[in-house]
C-alpha cells in the first residue's frame, strides 16, 4: 500500500480575540456591546462565536470573533519564522505582559528541557550585533516562553525559564520546565470555539489514491468553517485470511475545537477542552467475511490542525489529531454489498472545576444512518462503519481523546436485499438492519498544562452506546418494518 502527503498548507485558522484587561481588585463590567468591542480588533468579521455569558466579576475578559475562513495564520513553512514571545507573569493574577517579540526558538529538546532563543530575523541571514544584543539581553530567568508552531516545537511550546546562558554567535541557552495555561493567563477568562479551515488541515492519507478536495458549507454563516474537508475514495484493500474488501465513497469532515479557561487569582478555577466534529459519509463497502476475519480498522486518512488563538499579545496553541478508519467485522460467514449515507454532529470534551476535578461529556448529538442500500448473503452479524479517533492538545500536552463510531449493522440469516429509499425489502430467511453509535474516550493523564492536578492514570468516559433499528423482516411474507434511521439525542 502506498502512502502519500498530499501537500496541503501547514495549518493555523487564527482565531481574533480582544483582552479587557481589568485591574483584578475592581469589578470588570463587560462592554454593553460585545460585539461591538470585540469589532475594533478584527474589523468586519463575517461570523462571530461571542460568549453568551458574561465574564465572573473581576475577572479579565476575552472576547471572541471567528472569521469563517483565512485570516492571520502562524505557519511554520511560510515566510518569516513565528517569533516566541517572552512574557513575565503578574503576581497580582493579571496575564502576563508580553516582552520582545523579536526572538524565535531555534531549538528546543523536550527530554531535558533545553532550548536555545536566537534573534528572529536570523532566519532570513546573520542578524545585526544590535539586533540581536537587544533581543536577548532581555532573557532572564522566571520569563515565559510562548512559541506558536515552527521548526523547533511543531505543536507550539509554553515554557518556564529556569536558567540563563549566553552562547555562541548572540544566541542565549536557557533551561525551562513546562509552564501552564494559568501562568500565562492567570485571571483571564476565556470561551473560545474555532471551527477549522479544512485548507489549514494537513492529511496524510493512508489508503491509495486518496483525493482531498473543499465543499462550500452551507453553515458557515453560523460560525463553522465556510468549507468542509472532503475525502474521496475507490481502492481494494486485504484483510486477514486472504479476503479483501472494496472501499468506494466519500467522506466530509466539519471540526471545531473548543477552548474555555476562568482563572482564578492562585489557580485554574475552571476550564474546557474538546472538539466537536460533523461528518456526512456516502460509503460503498463490498466484501467477503467471515468469523476469523474479525473487527478489522482501514486506516483511511490521518489528520492534523493547530489553531493558534491569540488572547491579547499571547498566543495559545491548540492541536487536533484525528485519524479516520473504515470499519467492518462479522461473526460468521456472510457476503457484504452495502451503500450507506452516515451523517452526524458529536461533542466530546474534559471539563474541570476547582471542586469537582476533572469530568468528562459527550454530546451524541443526532446520528443518521440512512439511506441504505444493501445485499446480504450467509448467516451472521455484520457491522460496517466509520471510525474517528481523535484528540485536542494544548500546545503538546494532550487534553482528551476520545472514538466516535457511527455504524449499520445487519443481522442475517439467509438472503436479503434491502433499498431503504422505498423499494420493499426482498428477504428469504431473516434479517435485522440498525443504526449504531459508540462513544468512548478518556481524560489525559498529561492535562498538568492547564495547572491543575497530574491524573496518574487517564480518566475514561462513561461508554456511550445508542442503537436504533432500521428496518426487520420475518421469513417468507411476513411483513417488514421500515422504522426512522436518525437517532436523535440532544
Amino acid at each position: 500500500m502506498s502512502i502519500r502527503t498530499l501537500a496541503l498548507p501547514a495549518l493555523a485558522a487564527s482565531t481574533l480575540l480582544a483582552l479587557c484587561a481589568c485591574d483584578p481588585t475592581t469589578p470588570a463590567a463587560p462592554p454593553a456591546d460585545p460585539t461591538a468591542a470585540a469589532a475594533q480588533a478584527a474589523p468586519a468579521p463575517t461570523a462571530t462565536g461571542l460568549p453568551d455569558t458574561p465574564a465572573p466579576t473581576g475577572i479579565p475578559k476575552v472576547t471572541l470573533v471567528t472569521p469563517t475562513a483565512g485570516g492571520p495564520t502562524a505557519d511554520p513553512t511560510a515566510s518569516g519564522t513565528p517569533k516566541a514571545v517572552l512574557a513575565s507573569p503578574s503576581p497580582s493574577g493579571q496575564p502576563v505582559v508580553a516582552g520582545t517579540p523579536d526572538l524565535k526558538l531555534a531549538s528546543y529538546d523536550q527530554q531535558t528541557g533545553k532550548a536555545v532563543l536566537t534573534a528572529a530575523d536570523a532566519v532570513e541571514g546573520t542578524p545585526s550585533p544590535t539586533a540581536t544584543a537587544t533581543a536577548t539581553a532581555a532573557v532572564r530567568t522566571g520569563q515565559l516562553i510562548d512559541s506558536p508552531p515552527s521548526a523547533a516545537a511543531p505543536r507550539g511550546a509554553l515554557l518556564a525559564i529556569t536558567d540563563v546562558q549566553p552562547a555562541a554567535d548572540g544566541k542565549v541557552a536557557v533551561s525551562t520546565r513546562p509552564a501552564t495555561i494559568s501562568e500565562l493567563l492567570g485571571r483571564t477568562w476565556a470561551d473560545i470555539r474555532t471551527a477549522l479551515d479544512p485548507h489549514n488541515i494537513k492529511v496524510t492519507p493512508q489508503l491509495k489514491d486518496l483525493k482531498a478536495s473543499y465543499v462550500p458549507n452551507p453553515d458557515g454563516a453560523k460560525g463553522s468553517a465556510s468549507a468542509a474537508l472532503k475525502l474521496d475514495a475507490n481502492t481494494t484493500v486485504p484483510l486477514p485470511g486472504g479476503a479483501s474488501a472494496k472501499l468506494s465513497g466519500s467522506l466530509e469532515l466539519d471540526p471545531t475545537v473548543d477552548f474555555t479557561y476562568q482563572g482564578g487569582l492562585l489557580s485554574l478555577q475552571q476550564a474546557k477542552v474538546g472538539f466537536d466534529l460533523g461528518a456526512h459519509a456516502n460509503w460503498h463497502v463490498t466484501a467477503g467475511l467471515t468469523a476469523s476475519t474479525g473487527p478489522v480498522k482501514i486506516p483511511i486518512a490521518k489528520l492534523t490542525a493547530t489553531p493558534v488563538v491569540m488572547v491579547g499579545p499571547v498566543p495559545v496553541v491548540i492541536t487536533l489529531d484525528l485519524t479516520v478508519y473504515a470499519e467492518v467485522s462479522a461473526d460468521g460467514t456472510i457476503t457484504v454489498d452495502t451503500e450507506q449515507n452516515l451523517a452526524g454532529n458529536w461533542g466530546i470534551h474534559a471539563n474541570y472545576t476547582k471542586a469537582g476535578g476533572w469530568t468528562s461529556a459527550t454530546d451524541p448529538g443526532a446520528t443518521t444512518v440512512s439511506p441504505v442500500k444493501a445485499t446480504f448473503s450467509g448467516n451472521a452479524n455484520v457491522r460496517t462503519g466509520l471510525v474517528a479517533d481523535g484528540s485536542v492538545a494544548l500546545y503538546d500536552t494532550l487534553g482528551v481523546k476520545a472514538t466516535v463510531e457511527p455504524y449499520l449493522r445487519a443481522a442475517v440469516e439467509g438472503t436479503v436485499s434491502v433499498d431503504t429509499s422505498g423499494a420493499k425489502p426482498t428477504v428469504d430467511g431473516k434479517a435485522g438492519l440498525y443504526g449504531g453509535l459508540d462513544v468512548n474516550g478518556a481524560v489525559m493523564a498529561r492535562i498538568a498544562i492547564l495547572g491543575t492536578p497530574l491524573l496518574e492514570k487517564d480518566l475514561p468516559f462513561p461508554i456511550y452506546k445508542h442503537e436504533w433499528p432500521i428496518v426487520t423482516r420475518e421469513i417468507g411474507n411476513a411483513s417488514a418494518s421500515a422504522k426512522s434511521g436518525t437517532s436523535s439525542n440532544n
